[in-house]
């Protein structure tokens, strides 16, 4: 039966986490990208990137490193994976809609693509669960937007439930998905939160190291065991367990600053983290 209209999320967070109109945005997002630094990363395959999601004034300098390595690399769709921070609720939820709106226009959703991942997983659900006003995955849009323009479709996946098992269902959903679809994943992700700033770049530091060592086994046991400091670490080890799975993976740090960098203020800071999974 044809949907009678078509189903728009609304921007929830323009003129908070980023600037409320379009050239504004526009503006900011080319001041960060030019400010960020060119990456000599040559991938064969590239997989996805991990992103952060904090206001732009304090993490837009970071993410801009993993958008501008994207930029150069064309994807038909982007599966951009989020934590929840406003609800709770079982697995994960794929957006049950249309498009995602920002000020810089309508970001159209796969929904055929969102329908197979929810139909080759046990975990996740199409729903508007997680999507109504959850800033982790609006904005990574604007980047998207920026450096892809209408070029590319979205698949909205937010993380209701922090456990092992959506972690490796959305992994394997996500393999399947990759033998039909062409797509690359966002995985969006803070660091650690609130800790003084030379606590918070130990903490950050030891848990970069451990991403970089890629030992999926010892990540998934200490993630178990809540050793993990970081909001998205569901989306970033769904990322790394569904590249492993397809390939052999390398995941490589683009950048790390925490907002004590960005803001000066170093009593209470946020980590933030581009990196990318390629081979």
């Amino acid at each position: 039966m044809a949907r009678e209209s078509l189903v728009v999320r609304p921007a929830a967070v323009a003129g908070m986490f980023y600037p409320g109109t379009r050239s504004m945005l526009e503006a900011e997002i080319e001041t960060y990208m030019s400010r960020s630094p060119d990456i000599n990363v040559e991938p064969e395959r590239l997989y996805g990137i991990v992103s952060p999601h904090a206001g732009y004034v304090y993490s837009g300098v970071v993410a801009a490193v993993g958008y501008k390595l994207l930029r150069s690399h064309r994807f038909e769709n982007v599966v951009v994976i989020a934590p929840s921070h406003r609800e709770y609720f079982s697995g994960a939820s794929v957006f049950d809609g249309d498009a995602y709106e920002t000020p810089m226009g309508s970001v159209l959703v796969n929904r055929e693509l969102c329908e197979f991942l929810v139909e080759e997983a046990t975990m996740l659900s199409m729903s508007m669960s997680g999507h109504r006003d959850e800033h982790s995955l609006e904005v990574q849009l604007p980047f998207l937007q920026y450096i892809y323009g209408e070029g590319f479709k979205l698949v909205p996946v937010v993380v209701g439930e922090h456990s092992l098992k959506v972690v490796r269902d959305l992994a394997q959903a996500l393999a399947r998905a990759s033998e039909e679809y062409e797509f690359v994943v966002v995985a969006s992700s803070d660091l650690s939160h609130y800790h003084p700033y030379d606590v918070a770049v130990s903490i950050d530091s030891t848990l970069i190291k451990k991403l970089e060592s890629y030992d999926l086994e010892l990540l998934e046991d200490e993630f178990v065991e809540n050793k993990l400091e970081a909001c998205g670490i569901v989306p970033i080890l769904s990322l790394m367990r569904y590249a492993a799975i397809r390939g052999n993976p390398t995941f490589k740090v683009l950048d790390y600053k925490n907002s004590g960098d960005t803001s000066g203020m170093k009593s209470q800071v946020v980590g933030y983290l581009s990196a990318v999974v390629y081979e």
